[in-house]
Formats: C-alpha cells, structure tokens, sequence
C-alpha cells in the first residue's frame, strides 16, 4: 500500500519544503508544458498529494497532516524519470532503502488525469482553469432581485475613528484592470457592480504606485482584480450566497475590508507583452492553490507570487493567508465602513 511505502520513506532523509523565494534572486525558469500539465492534487485510498515542479524536477508533496491546508507541512520526494511518463520514487537512508515505480496517464489534451503509484492509482482533481470554468455559485435567487431586496439595507453603527480618502486607481501608471465583479465572469455569474472602476484610500493607492515601480524593474505590471467595495455590493454579495457557503465571506453587520477602501485583489502582467501572467491560481479559485504558502506548482509561479507579497509587504501591504492575491493597506488602524456608489464617485 502507498500509504506504509510513505511512512517508510519518512522514516529515511526526508527533502524539506524550501523557504519562500527571496525578492532578489533568480528568476526560475518557465517548467516544460509537457510536465506543467502533470502537475496539480492527486487523491485516491484515503490520501492525497500534489506532483509539483521545482528546479527542473517533479516532486510527490505528500500530506499526512489533515489541516495541512497550503501542504508546507507536507514531506517531499523526489521523482527520477525513467522515460516519458514513467517514474521512479525512492528513498535511501539508514534504516530503509525503498522504491516504487510512478506512471502517469493523460486524457487527449495531454493533461494527466491519474496516477498510479506501487499499484495504486490516485485521481487528478482538477480546479479554476485548468479544465474547468469558473467556480459558480448556485445563488439563492436571481441577482437582480436580490438586489432589490437590499435596497433599503443599512450599514452597521459605525465607531471606527478613520475614513478613507478614496481615489482612482486610473490615475496610476500602467496598471492593467480585470474588474471580475463589474462583469459576469465571477463565481455569481453577474455584475455586482454598476460600474467598472477601482479605487482605494489614498495613502493606499500612493503605496500600491511605488509597489508597481518596483515591480517594472523585473519586468512586471498589476493587474487590479478588485479594489473598494461599497457595502450594499458586500451585502448583495453575501445575500447571494447558500447557507452552506455563507463562511466564503464576512458577515455585513462585520464588513469587508473591501469596504473601508483599503483591501485590493491584485496579480501580475507582462510589460513587454501585455499579456496576464499565468499565476499559481485563479481569482476566487477555492481550492489548495489560493493559499499564500501553497507549495505546489511550479518554481516560477511560487516565485512570481512570493515576489508579488514581499514587494506589496514592503509597502505597508498585509497578504491574506487564505487568498494569496488579497491585500490589507494599514491594519493597525481601523477604517469605517463606506458605502459611496461608484457614480458618486470621481
């Protein structure tokens, strides 16, 4: 069984998770499409790992801790390549010496669908862009009806001390938008905003800039996903949601930092192409990959999205551990809740 193969292996020199990249070392380079499409969660018997890339290598990132969420706690094996599909995982140490052949299957577009390990075959489950759309949500009624039950909704008593100065984001620099939630390709499958703008409290703004010139030097631009979020968009948001899905986000009488004008949901483009840079997930991709220290995928995309948090840290910016492209701008203070409509806004 797989399962005693791995608690051997442990017992043997055990490959460790590297630290995350530092914001000036080498760009990695780009991982063969043939491997890439190998790469992702694989679960079958009870168990679950990840094939994921690092330095030209495939590695088993094996989880035996259930809430190991991002897998950082996960040990690491290393696979030989044979030929092809066909692998070898093994480990010599001083109280084992231990190996099992590792094959791979793909489905026509080349993409591996299973694998199969001493035996044993583990399923591929795949997220966001890989095969599949966007992840949907079944709302609790139509959007637009919905919205007209929150019409007359009103925001929580506020007590917070400071208020945001929101400007637009428009006046920044070569930044590039993808406002997911001003269009139908969001996990509601329609516009929560009347309007495709983004904007953020001022000191934010002026620090999401001097991020962006940092980023030009590795070649890199931003791409702004989602930035303020007027209140009644929040509580729409969350009306929409099923019971069962309620905990995807915070509750209106608590507000989103989204409100306050200083969160922003951001990725990265090409400066030289123009063109979004594949990043280790998608926007609102619920899944392994969303966390900030998921350790799957490849090296480049662990790199480009370590480079995004460290550049945006620097800057006063605070990564979300649940979603690696959402950042809070001055958590040590707190903002009340706006709930300005995009139109009242310049």
């Amino acid at each position: 069984m797989i399962l005693r193969l791995f608690l051997t292996i442990l017992c043997a020199l055990i490959f460790q998770l590297p630290s995350p990249a530092d914001a000036n070392g080498v760009r990695p380079k780009d991982c063969p499409l043939d491997e890439k499409y190998l790469l992702g969660l694989y679960a079958g018997n009870g168990e679950q790992f990840l094939i994921r890339e690092q330095n030209g290598m495939l590695y088993v990132v094996y989880r035996y801790i259930a809430d190991d969420k991002d897998y950082q706690k996960s040990n690491v094996f290393p696979l030989v390549k044979e030929h092809y599909d066909a692998y070898q995982i093994s480990e010599t140490g001083s109280l084992t010496n231990t190996e099992a052949g590792v094959k791979f299957e793909r489905d026509k577009e080349g993409h591996g669908i299973s694998c199969i390990i001493g035996g044993n075959r583990y399923t591929r489950v795949f997220f966001g862009p890989d095969k599949a759309d966007y992840f949907k949500i079944k709302t609790t009624k139509p959007m637009e009806a919905l919205r007209q039950d929150i019409q007359n909704a009103t925001m929580p008593v506020q007590t917070a001390p400071n208020v945001a100065e929101l400007v637009n984001l428009a006046v920044i620099p070569d930044l590039k938008f993808d406002l997911r939630y001003a269009t139908d390709k969001n996990c509601f499958s329609a516009p929560l905003y009347e309007d495709s703008k983004a904007y953020l409290n001022k000191n934010a703004a002026e620090a999401l800039e001097r991020v962006a010139k940092k980023l030009s030097d590795y070649g890199f631009g931003l791409v702004i996903w989602d930035a303020y979020r007027p209140w009644k968009a929040s509580k729409l948001a969350y009306e929409a949601l099923p019971k069962e899905q309620k905990s995807l986000l915070p509750a209106p009488e608590k507000g989103s930092p989204h409100n306050t004008g200083n969160a922003v949901d951001l990725s990265l483009y090409d400066l030289t192409t123009g063109e979004a840079i594949q990043m280790i997930s998608d926007f609102d991709e619920p899944s392994p990959r969303q966390y900030a220290g998921f350790a799957g995928g490849t090296s480049l995309e662990r790199w480009e999205r370590d480079l995004l948090q460290q550049l945006m840290s620097i800057e006063g910016f605070t990564c979300s551990d649940m979603e690696w492209w959402h950042f809070d701008y001055d958590n040590k203070n707190s903002y009340q809740l706006l709930d300005i409509p995009f139109s009242a806004l310049h």
